[in-house]
């Protein structure tokens, strides 16, 4: 448990430094666009080599398809929701200054629950799975945090309450990292696979509909190069037996 409580105050304090820089930095988009690259490739291969991987060894390719596929379309159901109250900056029918930036909020916790829960499960299995998720993790809640908070600046927020919003949301994020941890390290190895591709496939979904296209509307093809070493990162840290 101590492993999981340490893990879930490192993969929030991302958000908390992210909202503030946000809240009161005037941050370059093109730094934050580079950063999330990384962190979308970072994520595609803590997916790829941790969490698939695990579903499948531990609940095979039936139960590792159908949760992926469901994680997947959740996110997509859930998105479809957050587009509608206005929460994504890269959509042409967003306008963050006729939000209320609740659906900023909202889109905030959609896209980090999946991987908070997905950290917990990792760890309750595998504590190598746990850092390579964990790198991601904070890689992505950085500039999500940076960019979602200059959104609620636009939305009329002040500094102090974008800050105090970011860290409700950082709590949410490390309870559901400890809960994933406690739960599913009390559950059947089928379950816990079907749920760790569950969140895979959530991830992935969010990847597709808001960081890579945000990073590559901010960054260019730069952030195409971030997106491929944030990948070969992950995928060496799988492999060096870190």
């Amino acid at each position: 448990m101590s492993n999981a409580i340490f893990y879930g105050i490192l993969s929030v304090l991302p958000l908390l430094a992210g909202s503030f820089i946000g809240a009161y930095i005037n941050f370059k988009e093109k730094l934050i666009g580079d950063i999330a690259a990384f962190g979308a490739g970072a994520l595609i291969g803590a997916l790829t080599f941790g969490l698939m991987e695990e579903s499948f060894k531990l609940g095979g390719l039936d139960s590792s398809v159908i949760g992926f596929l469901t994680g997947g379309l959740v996110f997509i159901i859930g998105d479809f929701i957050i587009i509608r109250l206005g929460g994504r900056g890269h959509r042409r029918v967003y306008n963050a200054k006729r939000s209320t930036g609740w659906g900023i909020v909202l889109a905030a916790v959609l896209d980090g629950l999946p991987e908070s829960v997905a950290l917990g499960i990792s760890l309750a299995l595998n504590q190598k799975i746990g850092l390579l998720v964990l790198v991601a993790i904070i890689l992505n809640n950085l500039p999500e945090a940076i960019s979602s908070a200059h959104d609620l600046k636009i939305a009329k927020k002040t500094p102090s309450s974008i800050v105090w919003v970011w860290s409700t949301v950082a709590i949410a994020g490390f309870v559901a990292v400890i809960l994933g941890y406690t739960i599913f390290s009390q559950i059947s190895p089928d379950i816990t696979a079907l749920f760790e591709s569950i969140a895979a496939g959530a991830i992935l979904a969010m990847l597709a509909s808001t960081m890579m296209p945000e990073a590559y509307k901010e960054s260019g093809l730069n952030g195409t190069l971030a997106t491929i070493f944030g990948f070969i990162v992950v995928f060496i840290i799988s492999k060096a037996g870190m």
